[in-house]
């Protein structure tokens, strides 16, 4: 007999120990105890909270480059913040055209150099180290396409930023970025060759010069006696006006606009056109 009242005793009890384990689990599935124990589990996709880093108030983060590069693209990144935690990214790459990257070079872009590297394994890349990190300071820089990593990185930053602030409000970086441009060649074989480097908005640095296209030979060095013309002076004088002025679109009087300095002024024209702002 006391066999027997203790079997119901017993199970009364299991019963009862069984409801408030199930009880316990389900508290600690919906409060993200057990997903904040697991460390970048690549098998059930959980992360890590960051360690040393400013708490991140949820939401969609997006933050853009300022201009066009030299590539022509634009660069924009998209930061899903969930319990604190970077969830989801997505990177994309604008043409002046407004396409996606992908969509007009493709997935199996490579680069020269690069072994099995494409397009799109290195945003996989970046991703996947966004996320398993957390930290845009550790994800690993890929040489060879420094530029896209580079600015994924600097995007990165500034959109964990405002998550730490709640600033949903589209971010823009200042990118440093370095133009090369090239007029049509003269009927006598040269051809005007820009460099132009701006910080955001600012021109910093600019340098220009004719090349002969046949011989490479340096029209910056040359003098023309019969018109007195030094051309070294010439171009520094035009490359220092444009430094001071910032202005890409100069004016100049009806018959003041010499061979050389038209070829210049084309340059000047092509780099404005390159030099578009941004806006998503």
């Amino acid at each position: 007999m006391s066999k027997q009242k203790l079997f119901p005793k017993n199970k009364k009890s299991l019963t009862m120990v069984l409801v408030l384990f199930i009880i316990l689990l389900v508290t600690l599935l919906t409060s993200g105890c057990i997903e904040k124990n697991l460390i970048n589990d690549p098998t059930t996709g959980a992360i890590n909270p960051p360690i040393n880093l400013p708490p991140l108030l949820d939401g969609i983060y997006t933050t853009s480059t300022q201009f066009y590069d030299t590539r022509g693209y634009a660069q924009q990144l998209d930061i899903n913040i969930k319990n604190g935690i970077i969830t989801q990214v997505n990177f994309k790459e604008i043409s002046n055209n407004k396409l996606d990257r992908l969509t007009q070079e493709g997935e199996g872009k490579t680069w020269e150099g690069l072994g099995t590297l494409t397009l799109g394994s290195l945003y996989y890349h970046l991703y996947s180290d966004l996320l398993l990190t957390q930290n845009p300071e550790k994800i690993e820089a890929i040489s060879g396409a420094t530029q896209t990593t580079e600015h994924f990185i600097a995007l990165a930053k500034t959109g964990i930023d405002q998550a730490g602030k709640g600033n949903h409000e589209p971010g823009k970086i200042v990118t440093s970025d370095t133009y090369i441009i090239r007029s049509q060649t003269d009927p006598e074989g040269y051809q005007g060759v820009l460099s132009a480097t701006f910080k955001g908005a600012n021109l910093i640095t600019l340098s220009y010069d004719e090349i002969r296209v046949e011989d490479g030979k340096s029209k910056i060095k040359l003098s023309d006696v019969e018109k007195g013309i030094n051309y070294k002076a010439m171009f520094g004088t035009l490359v220092q006006d444009t430094l001071i002025s910032q202005n890409l679109s100069p004016i100049f009087p009806e018959g003041e606009l010499s061979l050389e300095k038209f070829k210049y002024y084309e340059t000047l024209r092509i780099l404005k056109d390159s030099r578009n702002s941004f806006s998503n």
